[in-house]
């Protein structure tokens, strides 16, 4: 056998030049996935532990519990929490947080709203309020009476949404 005859030979050279640059771009698309695959998940979200310790207290004070909707793996800033879920008159949601899990590039939560609905939550309202310093509405419905911090009472029967609150100045 010789050599391949000049015919044979352009278009070996014509054909390599076009599929060389479909090559590269395949091997390129491959590695370029495996990278992606290698790389780990980002992690989770988490609550500000300060936020998460009162939000808890303060709902063992008034002798509530967080539901499983929002509470679903021990981080209060999770499920409904974080999600799309309606929070004023949903009879559901009750008590029910909101957080805001965009700090420190979404591993950071923090409670932005409150919401206690409850027949019968009573006792003085838990210092601890004064923790969430994102909190910035505040839902509270008792048929009970609440005491401020220095036993007075408070509310009965009545709705209080507060907005842009401010917990600092709400306890002395």
């Amino acid at each position: 056998m010789g050599p391949p005859s000049p015919r044979w030979s352009s278009c070996l050279r014509h054909g390599s030049v076009l599929l060389l640059p479909l090559l590269l771009t395949a091997l390129s698309s491959s590695w370029r996935a495996a990278a992606q695959a290698q790389a780990p998940p980002p992690p989770p979200s988490q609550t500000d532990p300060t936020e998460a310790a009162a939000v808890n207290a303060i709902l063992g004070k008034l002798g509530l519990s967080a539901p499983a909707s929002w509470n679903i793996s021990g981080n209060p800033c999770s499920g409904a929490a974080t999600d799309d879920t309606p929070l004023d008159d949903n009879p559901n949601f009750n008590p029910a947080i909101k957080c805001d899990c965009t700090d420190q590039n979404g591993t950071l939560c923090h409670v932005t709203r409150l919401k206690i609905n409850s027949l019968d939550a009573a006792g003085p309202i838990p210092e601890e309020l004064r923790n969430l310093t994102h909190l910035i509405k505040l839902y509270v419905l008792s048929t009970s009476r609440l005491k401020s911090v220095h036993q007075q009472p408070l509310f009965t029967k009545q709705y209080y949404y507060i907005t842009k609150l401010k917990p600092h100045a709400l306890i002395s």
